[in-house]
């Protein structure tokens, strides 16, 4: 019964974390009907200048959260207006694929070149005691419960910012028809670039609240973006609250998966699940059925 409460809260705490990478995903896709093969990277980004904020300079770490925040909002605008907008606007969608694909290696690279002196591996200093709290038999670490309360809070200022703001109204509004948000004004290419933005930084507060609990390396982007794309796919490429179940789905099967059957089967799970829910539930649990017009 502890391994299973352990490996539950684990679970949730990864899968929320996954949540945070798979709703930046979302949200862009719904605005663009594009998947930004660069999103992990800009979650491996967001860890790498919280590393730098929090340990190389000595910030506290909630500053040096808010920072990696802005950082990575203003590479995602970057991003929207070197790689997505010009392609865009040929409509060349293959072509703006393509160039997500070579930004993820360009910024891959480019980690590597500022922190890879440093070592491939860099510890995350962590925030609060190691020492395991109980919650009525149930195990559940210390970093793990801060890692899990925040990214739960910032999935709710995340969805508070859609609801209430006016810049999430109009991501909404340019998200569910494109054409009729031009028709009405709005510009629709500042949306965009404000959607990258925010994606941006819902992954950077996702790889700041994961550096903790883990070792930041060039490649660890790619790892959870395959895993929060599969939460994507799971929940609904076109759902917010689909990104969210799918996502604490992913973390659940996965921890359980490794405890119960093999630690590899952590690794191929987010496989396994792109390969069934692409099968059986194309849409995912959340997701609109597309309408095919003739």
């Amino acid at each position: 019964m502890e391994m299973f409460s352990y490996l539950l809260a684990t679970g949730i705490t990864t899968g929320a974390l996954y949540s945070l990478v798979a709703l930046g995903i979302v949200v862009i896709y719904k605005a663009t009907e594009v998947v930004n093969f660069a999103h992990g990277e800009m979650f491996m980004l967001g860890g790498f200048f919280a590393y730098t904020f929090h340990v190389m300079f000595g910030l506290p770490y909630v500053l040096s959260l808010g920072l990696s925040v802005v950082v990575a909002f203003l590479l995602g605008v970057g991003i929207d207006r070197i790689a997505f907008r010009p392609l865009m606007e040929r409509n060349t969608l293959v072509s703006v694929l393509l160039a997500m694909v070579a930004m993820s290696f360009i910024l891959k690279g480019a980690a590597r070149e500022l922190w890879g002196g440093k070592g491939d591996y860099l510890p995350f200093p962590p925030l609060v005691s190691p020492e395991p709290i109980m919650f009525g038999g149930i195990m559940v670490m210390s970093q793990q419960l801060v890692v899990m309360l925040a990214a739960f809070a910032i999935m709710i200022l995340f969805i508070a910012f859609f609801k209430y703001t006016r810049a999430g109204k109009f991501m909404q509004a340019t998200a569910d028809n494109n054409k009729a948000a031009k028709l009405i004004g709005l510009r629709t290419d500042r949306v965009y670039m404000y959607t990258f933005g925010v994606g941006a930084a819902v992954a950077g507060a996702a790889a700041v609240l994961m550096a903790p609990l883990t070792l930041l390396y060039p490649d660890i982007g790619f790892v959870l973006f395959i895993k929060a794309f599969a939460a994507a796919v799971l929940g609904g490429l076109s759902s917010v609250a689909g990104a969210i179940v799918g996502g604490l789905i992913i973390g659940v099967i996965e921890q359980l998966a490794a405890g119960y059957i093999h630690t590899s089967m952590q690794e191929v799970a987010a496989f396994i699940v792109i390969i069934i829910v692409m099968v059986f539930i194309p849409n995912g649990l959340l997701g609109q059925k597309s309408v095919r017009k003739v």
